[in-house]
């Protein structure tokens, strides 16, 4: 029998593959063992939700640190000026020259980025470097017991998958490595230290950035298309009746779903949905439409500030499940279930610069992205209208793709609302081009493709 080893360590992580045909694939192949290394709590989570698969066995390992050595902090270090990305300039002038006001720290992180970042042998040099000064011996025990054929890390970037590769490389174990987020890359704010073998791409506009800016090769990549998107096409959506009963909505409601991007990055959506609820009250908007704001799975459940808008013309819908008594949570098949039909049966879609301006065009939804700030003047490195120009490149594709209305005021949100309730198929060409562009092969099958390619490397 042959093992796989694979790192859960993030919430998205275990949606991406855990909940995807990829273990389902990989946990049914003949002669094939999968061990899973998850931190502790949602590890014994996993071993309830996956007992049926008997080849299955996860481990529960700590949360690892950032850095566990002063060797493994310097060339983390290091690895943050290997991309030199649009929006890794922007970030370094935004953190150093504007937040904190540190002219010569930002003169000579820029420096350093155009230099290790344009030097390709300079980077391949400080990843040997790093592989060869940094010793890492924390899954000895682990990689002797199960002596592994192939190690797949969904993430290339974290903590725990790095270390795997780091034990994979030093025995020449075979690793298949994954690309977990489209921003991941040109974000350069993810250390990619330890490539592997391979790597998995889930659009070609992902591996574009692979090969520019991470060093693999073209045709060490494989493009799959996104593996939680298979969810949208495999399942069946609830009624209409049953969806609205679940939330208290008049079945006769039309729905604009707003999907937070998280107070973090838009600490002012809370201001835009005080503001559509007001416009419901006073007719600006529709008489027959209710509001679903959608809290981003990384905000707290309780205590948040949306939650005084709850009202029979703002429903405040959280996106996970809670595990209260273990302090985490997780996105688990209901919660995706309940995405899924959020936006099937959604009329219009707002949200500001996210992922899930593709997720609703997986449905044919309308998609309105906020490029405002409330009722505030921000200064353009503090504004949401930063994420729509160059200096976050991978929201380009998107913003040019003709599929989705920025609207740059609170009058211009409404007047967009009551034109995308008259006319849904207004921007469909352009909706369809974004699926197109990011979802590589929209047919249900992308777990499927990456699980037998890791079967394939496997074997």
């Amino acid at each position: 029998m042959k093992t796989i080893f694979i790192p859960i360590a993030t919430r998205p992580q275990a949606r991406n593959v855990l909940r995807t045909d990829i273990l389902k694939t990989l946990a049914t192949a003949p002669n094939v063992r999968v061990v899973v290394f998850a931190p502790p709590l949602p590890s014994e989570e996993y071993r309830k939700e996956f007992s049926h698969l008997s080849n299955v066995i996860f481990e529960s390992v700590p949360a690892l640190p950032r850095f566990f050595s002063r060797a493994d902090a310097f060339w983390g270090r290091v690895s943050l000026f290997y991309i030199n990305s649009p929006t890794g300039k922007f970030l370094r002038k935004q953190w150093l020259l504007y937040e904190r006001k540190s002219p010569l720290r930002f003169f000579f992180s820029r420096t350093l980025l155009s230099v290790i970042g344009n030097i390709r042998p300079l980077r391949s040099a400080c990843r040997w470097l790093d592989y060869h000064t940094v010793k890492d011996n924390r899954f000895d025990t682990y990689f002797k017991h199960y002596k592994p054929e192939l190690v797949f890390v969904p993430r290339v970037d974290a903590s725990l998958d790095r270390s795997l590769l780091r034990h994979a490389k030093k025995r020449n174990i075979k690793t298949v490595g994954m690309i977990s987020a489209w921003d991941n890359i040109t974000l350069s704010k993810y250390p990619f230290r330890i490539l592997p073998d391979k790597l998995v791409a889930y659009n070609t506009l992902i591996e574009k950035d692979a090969t520019k800016y991470i060093d693999m090769p073209k045709h060490d990549i494989f493009v799959s298309g996104w593996p939680h998107f298979d969810f949208y096409l495999t399942s069946q959506r609830c009624s209409r009746k049953s969806f609205c009963d679940k939330l208290g909505i008049d079945t006769k409601k039309r729905i604009v779903l707003f999907a937070s991007i998280g107070s973090k990055l838009n600490p002012t959506e809370p201001q835009v949905l005080a503001s559509l609820e007001r416009a419901l009250e006073d007719g600006t908007l529709p008489s027959d439409t209710v509001v679903i704001f959608r809290k981003h799975p990384t905000e707290k459940s309780e205590g948040d500030s949306s939650e005084k808008h709850n009202s029979n013309l703002v429903i405040i819908d959280d996106s996970k499940t809670m595990f209260q008594k273990k302090g985490f949570s997780e996105i688990l098949t209901n919660d995706m279930n309940h995405l899924a039909d959020s936006l099937y049966h959604a009329d219009v879609t707002v949200n500001t610069a996210s992922t899930m301006s593709i997720d609703a065009s997986a449905f044919d939804t309308p998609v309105i992205n906020i490029a405002f700030d409330g009722n505030k003047k921000k200064k353009f490195h503090e504004s949401v209208r930063r994420f729509y120009e160059p200096t976050h490149d991978h929201y380009q594709s998107i913003v040019k793709s003709g599929g989705v209305a920025l609207v740059r005021s609170f009058d211009e949100l409404v007047g967009m609302i009551h034109t995308y309730l008259e006319n849904p198929t207004l921007h469909q060409e352009g909706r369809k081009r974004i699926i197109q562009e990011q979802c590589y092969t929209f047919d249900g099958h992308s777990g499927e493709r990456i699980a037998h390619y890791v079967l394939k490397r496997l074997n």
